[in-house]
């Protein structure tokens, strides 16, 4: 694999780490108040269709070569969102409430 298609896919591995954030974060508010059962049920479609469409899309980028350093990059796109995503929700609130909205 050339190094071009190694650094579209780090970027792209790590943008889906923040996407996988937000879609986790957007799950824990939907079923907050939802049997545990439930809970468990709704995350796991969550967290297998994310694994899923992860290993399609990587499947069109780069012929489906995997290496631990996509993953250290999902991981580290994740942990990123994590520590920024208190920050980016008061810039967003700040925003909106700018525009009276």
């Amino acid at each position: 694999m050339d190094s071009i298609l190694q650094l579209k896919t780090l970027i792209f591995s790590f943008g889906f780490g923040c996407l996988f954030f937000l879609l986790a974060k957007y799950n824990m508010f939907l079923i907050k108040d939802m049997k545990l059962i439930k809970k468990y049920l709704i995350t796991l479609i969550l967290v297998v269709d994310s694994v899923l469409l992860y290993v399609y899309l990587m499947f069109k980028i780069n012929h489906g070569q995997f290496h631990i350093y996509f993953f250290l990059s999902v991981g580290l796109g994740f942990w990123l969102m994590y520590g920024m995503y208190p920050k980016m929700k008061k810039l967003v609130y700040k925003y909106l409430k700018k525009l009276k909205l």
